[in-house]
């Protein structure tokens, strides 16, 4: 127990030194990151420190893959920017902690699932989200399937449904690998996360079509997540006021855990 302790500890500053090396957290962001690092070392061990670290190296490569065309896709649409809030860190990554601490009292392996799950689920929506903009042809609303700028909650592209599907497939990979002794095969482990994450992604750009809150600028009639767009106040138009994309996101990853639950349930 000892042992494993010292090694969240150890793993979790490694992981949290590369965060503020690359500047990708504000200084709370750092810090909770940091916390659930050590929870989910502590409570996963190797299995859930290399998921929870291919979620965070890959999301990291992707943005900047996409680089300047991403940054400015953010500036002009999203209502958060650059590095990462404390926010931003607990609804994209407290579900999978919570997840292996229920692993840890029970020793239910659906649990484990979970965390697997909502991992993959975070990465498939990162993934799609900083390389879709990328794609050649521009995104449509998934609901309603007309065109919106790249970048804009909702919009998908065939280009951005692959580099999801990758997404939720790395951390899959990552996750089945190591908790191959445990559920005595890799595949079954691999396809359930896969597919986990995935429809939560696919929910993701849903809720961010349908529920997400979004604002007409007044000044130049822009649709946006900006509360404040043109240095004056946006006018709600689509969505729920509370349902942020720090909001989506939170249900992303929990959608990603119940799904590779449900999964592990069926299979077992």
């Amino acid at each position: 127990m000892l042992r494993l302790l010292l090694f969240s500890l150890l793993a979790a500053t490694a992981l949290a030194a590369l965060a503020a090396w690359r500047r990708a957290l504000t200084r709370g962001g750092l810090i909770l990151a940091w916390a659930l690092a050590v929870v989910i070392g502590y409570c996963g061990g190797l299995t859930g420190f290399l998921a929870l670290a291919a979620t965070f190296l890959f999301t990291i490569a992707a943005g900047k893959l996409s680089g300047k065309k991403r940054e400015r896709a953010e500036k002009a649409l999203h209502a958060k920017t650059g590095a990462r809030d404390a926010m931003q860190i607990f609804c994209n990554v407290f579900t999978g902690a919570l997840a292996l601490v229920l692993f840890k009292l029970t020793g239910y392996l659906g649990f484990l699932w979970a965390y697997g799950g909502a991992m993959a689920a975070s990465l498939a929506d990162s993934m799609a989200s900083e390389l879709g903009v990328l794609s050649k042809r521009p995104p449509r609303d998934i609901l309603t399937w007309k065109p919106v700028q790249a970048g804009l909650s909702g919009g998908v592209t065939a280009f951005g449904f692959a580099m999801s599907a990758i997404g939720a497939a790395l951390v899959a990979a990552c996750f089945a690998g190591c908790t191959r002794a445990a559920s005595g095969s890799f595949l079954p482990a691999f396809l359930d996360v896969t597919a986990a994450g995935f429809f939560a992604a696919l929910c993701d750009s849903v809720l961010g079509s349908g529920v997400q809150v979004k604002f007409r600028c007044p000044e130049c009639g822009a649709l946006t997540e900006k509360p404040k767009h043109c240095g004056v106040p946006g006018t709600p138009e689509t969505g729920v006021r509370f349902m942020t994309n720090d909001a989506v996101n939170l249900c992303n990853n929990l959608l990603g855990a119940l799904a590779a639950l449900g999964l592990y349930a069926l299979h077992h």
